[in-house]
């Protein structure tokens, strides 16, 4: 090769520097294709790890970003929700159930019900004064109330749990139907005038039933075949302190104020004794345990 490149010759010789010079181009050739190729996967590679890169940065946000995309969705969407429990409030007790739909992050739609033992604020209860061994009652108490609500309403979350042992504050709003349950009173009769020879249950009439002749309350059993509805209107207003621990099971403190009004006065009170009011409003408390989840 080197004799044909450094020597000028005839035509022949011209010949085969000629051919001499494509074969070395066509060797080049084929040297510098595989390298073109092999800096095409490296640039690639570059730009695939600069996407994967950003798109990691974008994953790893902090604070409302890593909860909540930009539309105020959740990243991991919640769907539905239930929490039942207790209910206490300053006139009586019982349990509460509800069932809810979240519209957004931020807000989510209930159907709850609520079945409460209603204390009148002016009972006091008192024992037959000779025979000690008589049930507790309230003189002058004709009817026992019961409320049994179902409701609807809203909750708009305020702040949301972004570490594992913290709170998640938001406000709740209720409204629906009361029914004021009226059951009337028996009690335990003792004939004739103390000492009594025999006890009879008999419903309870002030007019005829006097403290000299009232052994005791009769048992709860009795009445409820005569139960006696009273139509009214609820309405509360209550902050809800979300705890638990893990994110799909939930432990709840609702504490707020409410407003039973009734289209007539339920009688709890014979009208000689006290003068029954037609609107109630208590301050009422919670513990409720739940879950949530995505359909």
């Amino acid at each position: 090769m080197v004799i044909v490149f450094g020597v000028k010759v005839k035509s022949c010789k011209g010949a085969m520097l000629q051919a001499s010079s494509e074969l070395t181009l066509s060797s080049m050739r084929g040297f510098r294709i595989p390298m073109l190729w092999s800096c095409l996967i490296w640039l690639g590679g570059l730009s695939v790890g600069s996407t994967w890169s950003q798109e990691t940065q974008g994953v790893m946000a902090t604070g409302d970003e890593a909860v909540y995309g930009a539309n105020g969705s959740a990243v991991v969407p919640l769907t539905d929700e239930i929490q039942y429990g207790i209910l206490m409030f300053t006139q009586g007790g019982g349990l509460t159930l509800r069932r809810g739909f979240y519209r957004n992050a931020f807000k989510i739609s209930w159907w709850g019900a609520d079945l409460l033992i209603f204390k009148h604020p002016k009972e006091e209860r008192i024992t037959n004064p000779v025979y000690e061994d008589g049930r507790s009652y309230v003189y002058g108490k004709v009817n026992a109330m019961h409320l049994f609500r179902v409701w609807k309403g809203g909750q708009k979350l305020h702040g949301e749990k972004l570490r594992k042992d913290a709170v998640r504050l938001s406000s709740l709003w209720r409204y629906g139907v009361t029914l004021g349950l009226l059951k009337p009173v028996y009690m335990e009769i003792g004939y004739p005038d103390i000492p009594y020879d025999y006890i009879a249950t008999e419903r309870y009439d002030p007019t005829v039933h006097y403290s000299s002749n009232i052994f005791g309350q009769a048992q709860w059993m009795y009445g409820l075949d005569e139960l006696a509805v009273v139509p009214g209107f609820h309405a509360s207003y209550a902050l809800d302190f979300e705890y638990g621990t893990e994110r799909h099971i939930q432990r709840t403190l609702t504490a707020g104020v409410a407003v039973d009004a009734f289209l007539s006065p339920p009688e709890i009170f014979a009208a000689s004794f006290e003068q029954n009011s037609r609107a109630f409003v208590t301050l009422f408390a919670t513990f409720e345990l739940g879950s949530n989840w995505t359909r």
